[in-house]
């Protein structure tokens, strides 16, 4: 029987802001798995995932998207009987603490390293420096550069730029034309991909968004104006949580008026919980309003059923998860895996939410309906894409 040993060491845990979303052949453990053997029965010889292992994993910030993901990652191991012990370190969004962490990995000689970025440039150097020291390094969530010089051992990472494609078009099909823009935080790439996919649908589609697209480089330009189809009438940041999102809310509302404005999209579900807060004490019904979110949280879902929302993307770190999982059993299994995937999306809205099965958020009720086979999990499925894409390949 397998002997179950996971532990958690916290080695910085700090409340700074972070980014949400608000980003390989092995199977995952099976539903028919034994169950794991009780204290008195005596451990056999470690599981084929590999010997005891210490993994480092580091996150840029402390925020709910990567919590999950972590707390998913640690069942998944769990569930499987691996002896495998994490040094979990959390920052406050800061590119120094990033490669500290990746140093620290390093000094302790840790068997695999997994981050969740801070920016481009400094992953890249954190790269070289666990190539050097020859220790595997996983990249979740954000992407950066591959370039020949610099070697990953797996990435996983969703589609941005597809989950603000999916926002715009079904902004453009409601006829929106005067938007408000909430990007999680100006200038990061998962917020700048989500404005870029918005735009880009309604480019697409062949309409007049006038300086909201660079036809060069093929992306939104923030900060922008819009075009006689699709106006930006107010773009702000909510650094991806509740009260700054809030507040831009309330600012766009004092700027424009009730009248000047159709839509919000607004780029996660901790943003989206706070411009309806804002709108509520005002007095404005967002039911009379397009509003787009991403992350599809189980309050989404109450949101978009009730109407107080109008679409939604479910963009889970559930999946990020158990695409890692499968990364890692198949690199200390010594076979071939799937390096890069994208984990697939699933856009609901205020039509078909009662027909829909979405992916939870929270790490148990997944963990259960995994177990059942209830939803695709397999890193081989062709419904993950591949996502060498993101990274430059």
């Amino acid at each position: 029987m397998k002997k179950v040993l996971v532990l958690v060491l916290v080695v910085v845990v700090a409340m700074g802001l972070g980014f949400a979303a608000c980003a390989s052949p092995a199977a995952p453990a099976t539903p028919s798995e034994p169950a794991p053997a009780a204290p008195s029965e005596p451990a056999a010889e470690a599981p084929s995932g590999g010997d005891s292992l210490v993994i480092g994993y580091y996150k840029d910030a402390a925020d709910d998207f990567y919590k999950q993901q972590t707390d998913t990652l640690m069942l998944l191991v769990q569930n499987a009987g691996y002896d495998w012990e994490f040094i979990d370190v959390v920052g406050q969004g800061t590119a120094p603490e990033q490669t500290a962490a990746v140093e620290n990995f390093i000094t302790n000689r840790v068997d695999a390293i997994i981050v969740v970025p801070n920016s481009p440039q400094v992953t890249v150097e954190c790269i070289k420096l666990a190539n050097a020291a020859n220790i595997p390094y996983f990249a979740m969530t954000h992407s950066f550069p591959l370039t020949p010089d610099i070697e990953i051992a797996g990435f996983v990472g969703y589609d941005y730029i597809q989950t603000g494609i999916y926002a715009g078009e079904d902004a453009l099909a409601r006829g929106v034309q005067k938007l408000v823009m909430i990007e999680g935080k100006l200038g990061q790439g998962t917020a700048g991909a989500q404005s870029t996919g918005f735009v880009k649908a309604y480019v697409d589609a062949g309409k007049d968004v006038g300086d909201a697209w660079d036809p060069v480089a093929e992306q939104a330009v923030a900060n922008s104006k819009g075009g006689a189809d699709l106006q930006i009438v107010f773009w702000g940041s909510g650094d991806w949580f509740a009260v700054p999102a809030k507040n831009t809310m309330a600012d766009a509302i004092l700027a424009l008026g009730n009248a000047g404005w159709d839509a919000a999209y607004v780029q996660n579900n901790e943003m989206m919980d706070g411009a309806l807060q804002a709108v509520d004490e005002v007095g404005i019904d967002s039911r009379d309003y397009w509003f787009g979110s991403s992350n599809g949280k189980e309050k989404s879902w109450v949101w978009v059923e009730e109407g107080r929302t109008t679409m939604d993307v479910n963009q889970v770190p559930v999946l990020e998860a158990v695409l890692l999982f499968q990364q890692l059993e198949g690199y200390f299994q010594g076979i071939d895996y799937r390096k890069y995937v994208t984990p697939y999306l699933t856009p609901f809205n205020v039509d078909n939410i009662q027909n829909i099965d979405l992916l939870p958020y929270d790490p148990d009720v997944f963990l259960a309906g995994y177990l059942e086979g209830r939803w695709v999990t397999d890193i081989n499925d062709p419904k993950f894409k591949d996502g060498g894409y993101l990274l430059g390949l």
